[in-house]
Formats: C-alpha cells, structure tokens, sequence
C-alpha cells in the first residue's frame, strides 16, 4: 500500500516536472506551481531641469611676464663611473723594507708616524692598545687603530691617516 501511493505521488510529480503545468495550458488560474510574474517597473522619474544659464564673463588680461635669461652654469665633468683607477685611501698600503721612510709608507700626519713607530710590538694586540692610548693623551681625537702580522685593505674617509710598521707588524692609523 506504501508502495502504491509513494509510486503515484513520484508519477505526479514527474509528470508535473516533465511535462510542464498538468494540462493547465500555461494559465495561471488552475493552481499550478509557478509564482506569479513580478510586477512592472515604476516609471522612470522626471527629468532634471537645466541650470540657470548664467551671464558671460569677459576675459581676463594678465599683463605679460618677463623673466630675464638664467645664467648658464659650467659644470666639471663628473669623473668616470666605472670606478676605474687607483685612490690613496684604497690602498692595501704595502710597507717597504726601510721602515720609518716617509716616501715609501702612506702617511700624511709625521705626529701619528712618530706615535706609531715608538709604540709598535711584536704583538700586534698589544701595539694597537698602546699606540691608541698614546694618540688620545697627545692628539686628543677620535682615532681608529688596526695592527696587523701582515697587509690587508682598508678604506676611509679622513684628514689625518698613518700607515707603518717594523718587520713583523704593520699598524694603520686614522682619525675617526
């Protein structure tokens, strides 16, 4: 009995699914499942009036403008980009053989050379903190100190730089 009735509502329904509204030829009115159809739009609002037109202005003149000519400025050429060429605080800084010659070593302060030549070591630990002491008692600046058993490359901007050394040890000297 189940059976019958749930095999006859699956029948209906298909029938309604497959074959449109039962027999009711699309009408409304017979009681079929389609909702009604939406209402119509409103009608559009009024146009906007147009603004007031509004009374023509005359030009106005500006007096002309008379800037005297710019100067031309020469510039120097800037120098080559490339990075090319050899510049004196770049320098690995190689000691000669005849330490304490002022034409072989990179020193421009002869106080600085003084301090590192009467302070340096076998130790290059050890020459570092003495020439660093000695240089704030008598110079009193700001100074960067670096000892070394060998040469090695630096690079700095400063005024005052020393480089020199003995035979084992190499001290390089400037202000910070």
């Amino acid at each position: 009995m189940i059976r019958a009735l749930l095999t006859l509502c699956l029948a209906a329904s298909a029938s309604a699914l497959l074959f449109g509204s039962g027999g009711c030829g699309g009408q409304q009115s017979c009681g079929c499942s389609c909702p009604p159809p939406p209402p119509p739009c409103p009608p559009p609002p009024p146009p906007c009036l147009p603004a007031p037109c509004l009374p023509q202005l005359p030009p106005i003149t500006l007096p002309a403008l008379c800037l005297p000519p710019l100067p031309r400025i020469s510039l120097p050429c800037p120098p080559p980009s490339c990075g090319c060429g050899r510049k004196k605080r770049s320098t690995t800084a190689l000691v000669s053989k005849h330490f304490g010659d002022e034409d072989k070593n990179l020193c421009n302060n002869p106080q600085i050379r003084k301090i590192i030549l009467t302070n340096i070591t076998e130790n290059p630990g050890a020459s570092k903190i003495a020439i660093h002491s000695e240089l704030k008692a008598k110079l009193h600046g700001n100074y960067v100190v670096m000892c070394s058993n060998g040469a090695f490359s630096f690079v700095a901007d400063t005024n005052n730089y020393c480089v020199d050394g003995n035979e084992r040890n190499t001290c390089y000297v400037f202000e910070a």
